[in-house]
């Protein structure tokens, strides 16, 4: 739809069609979930590789500095409790086992008197792994930290400092010491539901374990009979017969306890009978190397992805194309890639910046800029037979790379043989480096003269500062003056017409500047400028009726 009136620049106004911005499809559920994960994975996957990498070598340095521990159990097959007959006429009692009595007999099994009944027929208080052991680096640290906090409460008076006197009996007791280190190691627990109580310890001797297990299995019969010999000498079954058979099972069981060995002849009247010796282990069960190294491998990743996910999710950071579509609706009309990295990249730096499209080894930058002027072209569409349009190039703060993009493609357009002039903030630095200076477009804004702007050809293109070099000018500028439109229709009778848009962010200035383009494109450094700064500078654009027709995601750094 064309009116008839011309406009500042020159020609006549024109409405552009907007398109409608199409609704992303919807995407949920699992797949998008594994989508998101991958995603989020691939943009981090320098820091995942790395937190990966620490993760296994915390988990290899701990496999091997972590001394081998060995492991050996023994089985007990609890049995109905025997009630002797009080005479040789009397009939013994049927006994049962209650499904809770395996229950009282683990904590029989862990009772003091009888481990230390083991420990002391062992004899391991001297044993040099349960005497006092240096503090590991972990151990230390918390040592300290809670040493400094109770230190802290005593002096605010919210505890009570520590008893010497128990502090000293624990260092001056070593066999306490040794037997608390004795109890750590042992274990006993119930076979599931059944009657089985297994017996096990463990320690870096790879012969203790076996020796401590079997002893205990040994105490604990050695204390069923004993019970029993006890009750027939002081009851009524005082038999001669029964005392002898007890005494020979009593010291069977205290033997096999002393050498830490099952007893050499059976004991029936014990409670319980052994049906699993505790062999000397073949190799350490602790620590578990495969199994560790697979934990930190597993962890390391879930928690990277987790971490990265979590990253992604809080980062309003422009990165995709498709998330700029969904976040702001407008359509992404180029990706530019880096400039000046790593693996082949261009290097440039200064005023060589401007003239990277024209060098042989561009690449896909050149390419990139060719695909934003085409961009450009088919978004301007009817529009070709009134002309090339007045584009402006803005971005929401400074360094986002608008006057890079500006002026490559300002270059592109010259050596296609169009004549192109470029409205610029930083043309007065430009031009002072090629050694031209001439009045900017605020000079001849203040100057309130007719006379057209003198523009600068620095490598075929036209430049024209936007800024005065008197400061007292700039502050009082008004961009939307007549003599402004006059000099953007001027410049556009010669040929295309690019502006470089000041920091849409930092003043108003921009937005005036923009009333006299016929389209505006919005520049978002990947990773810098984030969805609201582009959302706001949509908004000021199109309050101010500026047709914005996309956004370009600059990936080099300007």
């Amino acid at each position: 739809m064309m009116l008839g009136k011309p406009g500042a620049s020159g020609a006549p106004f024109r409405i552009l069609p907007l398109p409608d911005p199409a609704m992303a499809p919807v995407s949920d559920g699992p797949v998008a979930l594994l989508r998101t994960i991958g995603a989020a994975g691939l943009r981090h996957k320098g820091k995942l590789a790395v937190w990966v990498a620490l993760c296994l070598a915390a988990g290899f340095f701990y496999v091997r500095t972590t001394p081998p521990t060995y492991s050996a159990a023994a089985t007990v097959l609890l049995e109905p409790r025997r009630q002797a007959p009080s005479s040789a006429r009397e009939i013994a009692a049927p006994s049962s086992l209650d499904l809770n009595a395996a229950d009282s007999e683990l904590q029989v099994i862990r009772s003091e008197r009888l481990l230390s009944t083991v420990f002391d027929a062992l004899a391991l208080s001297d044993h040099p792994e349960l005497g006092p052991q240096s503090p590991g680096p972990l151990q230390a640290l918390s040592g300290r930290i809670t040493g400094a906090l109770r230190g802290a409460l005593v002096a605010l008076g919210l505890s009570q400092p520590p008893s010497r006197s128990a502090e000293a009996s624990l260092r001056v007791d070593p066999r306490r010491n040794a037997f608390e280190n004795f109890v750590r190691r042992f274990s006993a627990r119930r076979v599931g539901q059944s009657y089985v109580l297994e017996i096990a310890y463990s320690s870096a001797d790879p012969e203790l374990p076996a020796r401590v297990a079997n002893a205990a299995a040994s105490a604990y019969l050695l204390q069923s009979v004993s019970f029993k010999a006890d009750a027939a000498r002081s009851g009524a079954e005082f038999l001669q017969g029964r005392l002898d058979t007890l005494a020979t099972q009593v010291r069977t069981a205290e033997a096999a306890v002393r050498s830490g060995t099952l007893p050499a002849q059976p004991i029936p009247d014990a409670d319980a009978r052994i049906i699993g010796a505790a062999q000397m282990p073949l190799g350490p069960s602790a620590p578990r190397g495969s199994l560790i190294m697979a934990f930190a491998g597993v962890f390391s990743l879930l928690s990277g992805l987790f971490v990265a996910v979590l990253a992604s999710v809080f980062d309003r950071r422009v990165r995709l194309p498709q998330d700029l579509v969904r976040e702001t609706g407008l359509p992404c009309l180029g990706v530019v890639p880096q400039v000046g990295s790593w693996g082949g990249q261009v290097r440039a730096s200064g005023p060589d910046k401007s003239l990277l499209v024209t060098r042989e080894d561009a690449g896909p930058f050149a390419a990139a800029i060719r695909d934003l002027q085409t961009a450009i072209e088919i978004a301007w569409g009817a529009g070709r037979s009134q002309g090339s349009p007045v584009v402006a190039i803005g971005a929401w703060r400074a360094g986002a790379g608008a006057t890079l993009l500006t002026m490559n493609l300002a270059q592109l357009i010259n050596h296609r043989g169009r004549q192109v002039s470029v409205i610029s903030p930083d043309a007065a630095r430009t031009q002072a480096d090629h050694g031209k200076e001439g009045a900017s477009l605020t000079d001849v804004i203040a100057s309130g003269s007719a006379a057209p702007a003198a523009y600068a050809n620095v490598e075929g293109v036209h430049l024209l500062p936007i800024r005065s070099a008197t400061p007292q000018l700039n502050r009082f500028v008004d961009f939307r003056d007549p003599r402004a439109a006059l000099v953007v229709a001027q410049a556009r009778q010669r040929g295309e017409v690019l502006i470089d848009l000041p920091p849409l962010g930092e003043s108003s200035d921009a937005v005036a500047l923009a009333t006299h383009a016929d389209i505006v494109v919005l520049v978002a450094a990947e990773g810098v400028t984030s969805h609201d700064e582009l959302n706001e500078a949509l908004g000021s654009l199109r309050r101010a009726g500026i047709t914005v027709i996309g956004a370009v995601i600059n990936r080099s750094r300007s």
